[in-house]
């Protein structure tokens, strides 16, 4: 079977060479020579042969000439990749030595607070989901999307027992606990009475920030945010020096005060929900690089 194989493929590299016309020519040359018909055929097996074996090194050549080709095109294409992922790279770091340094966020103070209280005052529905945001942002240092996740149960925790359970919006803790400072404690009461009222309207169950219709439906994000940012825009305008006051001031003026009330770095970070003492040390206002080092020092 294996012979027959090998003698299919060398009439079919004899058909490619068009050997035919070759051995007529070469025929007529060995008649002239006068040599016999016997040692004629001998040659011409012989040429035959040599033919079939130029057909046979050629066709491997050209297999391995496509196999190196292949085999090039996947390296050209790596090397391309390669080089598209360093010019992405270069590129993401000139992004970031010329993008524009935002503004650095003031942190929130009592005399700011009270003054977006004042700002959101009213007798409606609206005036006391948006008092309440403001109240939560300022006692829990909790980023502004996590206040959507928060239900009415949650707040009688809050007044009760001066912790409230968060749900995480970023990487870390699925949760973690927010405990009231000693100012914290001091607004939650000044707030009674909107606390009061959603506790009487709503199930234990209820989100805190929804519609005044449906009670189940968690608020989306732009519409607490905008009512924010609203009221913080338009105190910033009015206040000496227009402080760069963000829902983030909030957050930023948490942990400092958590951390001027209990000296203790290691439980403003459980309480804030951060994964490193070093990111919870850089929130903390007032303190030196150097300070913040030695405090993280004496805890590791």
């Amino acid at each position: 079977m294996e012979n027959k194989i090998k003698k299919q493929k060398e009439n079919n590299n004899l058909d490619l060479l068009n050997y035919e016309p070759l051995r007529d020519e070469l025929s007529k040359i060995l008649e002239n020579q006068k040599i016999s018909k016997k040692k004629q055929d001998q040659i011409l097996e012989t040429t035959q042969r040599g033919f079939i074996g130029l057909a046979l090194r050629n066709e491997e050549l050209l297999e391995s000439n496509e196999q190196l080709k292949q085999q090039l095109e996947i390296l050209v294409d790596e090397l391309n990749a390669i080089k598209q992922e360093r010019e992405e790279k270069a590129a993401r770091k000139e992004a970031r030595a010329n993008r524009k340094c935002l503004p650095k966020h003031d942190p929130m103070t009592a005399e700011i607070y009270k003054e977006l209280i004042k700002e959101a005052e009213g007798p409606t529905y609206l005036h006391v989901r948006l008092r309440l945001a403001l109240c939560l942002l300022a006692v829990t240092g909790v980023r502004i999307n996590e206040l959507l996740n928060i239900k009415v149960s949650q707040l009688k925790t809050l007044t009760q027992e001066s912790w409230i359970a968060i749900d995480r919006s970023k990487r870390g803790p699925s949760n973690h606990k927010a405990f009231l400072t000693k100012e914290g404690k001091k607004i939650i009461q000044d707030r009674k009475k909107d606390f009061q009222f959603i506790l009487l309207i709503k199930e234990p169950d209820a989100y805190v920030f929804t519609s005044e219709a449906n009670h189940y439906q968690k608020l989306r994000r732009e519409a607490i945010t905008k009512g924010v940012n609203k009221v913080m825009r338009s105190v910033s305008k009015q206040l000496p020096g227009q402080p760069n006051v963000t829902s983030h001031s909030f957050r930023i003026g948490y942990i400092t005060q958590l951390w001027k009330d209990s000296k203790d770095i290691e439980f403003v970070k459980q309480s804030i929900g951060h994964q490193k003492l070093d990111t919870t040390s850089a929130y903390v206002n007032k303190l030196s690089n150097q300070e913040r080092q030695e405090r993280i020092s004496r805890l590791e």
